[in-house]
């Protein structure tokens, strides 16, 4: 027969309450030795105690939600979600919680579906790349939903974010290419609904800015709603004369990094001797590409993990309002960029 907290107490010599308070840790103190006392008879009797009453004293349920409106395939497909993912796992698994995965319908339906995610079935809420607006996000805050949005940065600080500094990390990239020697450099946009396109689009408007190169808006391709519209503008563009196309381009995900070279390789073009590639995010497949990709890798586990240890903070109480923490990114030059052509 399992041990009780009413014989725990009876072999202290102490009340329950005392032996709830060692367990529980609280909520009252407990005079050192007595508290040793009381743990001695626990590690004897082998006492261990229930999870489930415990949850419920605390009104915890041990859960952290995640919200990424795509099938739960979609999650392990993606090498930037399951990346992100792992990095959450990580950090419940630490605090012996549990990870509840709310997937299958696009953003619009789970703006739709509101109650399941604030109706106690978990502690806090993170949700992974939410485009901007998001509505979810102000109805979970207006029902004191503790949550952390990874990827999506407000204009203020209307919530509590973990990511990478995207301009900064754009201006680099960029830079790196004009340190080469291009000038004639494109961009070619991501996600319309991604706060991470504009601001990255940003930095590489800086990277000009900052040597006094005017921007050829002709070469700048704005964010598009799918890879194929990307591509089909991307190649239009590559097929102009070869003092009208660009000699390098940034793109704002390493997918789209991919797309550029593969339209390249199909016009007959080299990589990096006639179009030098820049990517973002460092993704599994950047390394393996031909060539490899050069790249801003950002710490995607870390990411999932840091915005896990926000929000159990916020759940335990240990800051009210909103952070926002920006995780250090990495240039990595592979051999997908060089100078341009002609250059000596």
């Amino acid at each position: 027969m399992a041990p009780t907290l009413k014989e725990i107490a009876r072999r202290s010599g102490v009340s329950i309450a005392t032996v709830s308070y060692v367990v529980n840790n609280g909520p009252r103190p407990v005079l050192p030795a007595t508290r040793e006392r009381v743990q001695r008879v626990i590690d004897e009797l082998n006492y261990r105690p229930n999870a489930a009453a415990r949850s419920l004293l605390k009104k915890r349920t041990n859960t952290v939600g995640v919200v990424f409106p795509y099938t739960a395939g979609d999650i392990f497909d993606n090498a930037y979600f399951s990346r992100v993912l792992s990095g959450i796992v990580d950090l419940t698994t630490v605090h012996h919680c549990s990870t509840m995965l709310f997937t299958g319908m696009a953003w619009e339906e789970a703006e739709l579906n509101i109650p399941q995610y604030s109706d106690g079935r978990c502690d806090g809420i993170v949700l992974i790349a939410p485009p901007s607006p998001c509505q979810l996000i102000g109805e979970l805050e207006a029902r004191n939903v503790p949550l952390v949005v990874i990827g999506t940065r407000p204009a203020g600080d209307e919530w509590s974010v973990v990511d990478v500094d995207n301009v900064e990390a754009a201006r680099i990239a960029v830079g790196h290419l004009f340190d080469l020697g291009h000038r004639r450099i494109g961009l070619i946009g991501g996600n319309p609904r991604s706060t991470s396109s504009p601001e990255r689009e940003q930095g590489y408007r800086k990277a000009f800015a900052e040597r006094g190169v005017p921007v050829d808006e002709t070469l700048v391709l704005p964010a598009a709603s799918t890879l194929d519209a990307s591509e089909e503008a991307w190649t239009r563009l590559m097929r102009r004369e070869r003092d009208r196309r660009p000699t390098a381009v940034f793109g704002v995900q390493d997918a789209i990094g991919e797309l550029a070279i593969r339209v390249a390789r199909s016009l007959g073009l080299r990589v990096p001797e006639d179009l030098s590639v820049i990517g973002f995010d460092d993704l599994a497949f950047a390394a393996t590409l031909d060539p490899p990709l050069t790249t801003v890798r950002q710490p995607l586990r870390h990411i999932g993990a840091e915005a896990t240890r926000l929000l159990f903070d916020r759940i335990d109480g240990k800051f009210t309002g909103h952070r926002q923490v920006l995780l250090d990114f990495v240039l990595v030059e592979r051999a997908s960029t060089s100078q341009p052509p002609g250059a000596t």
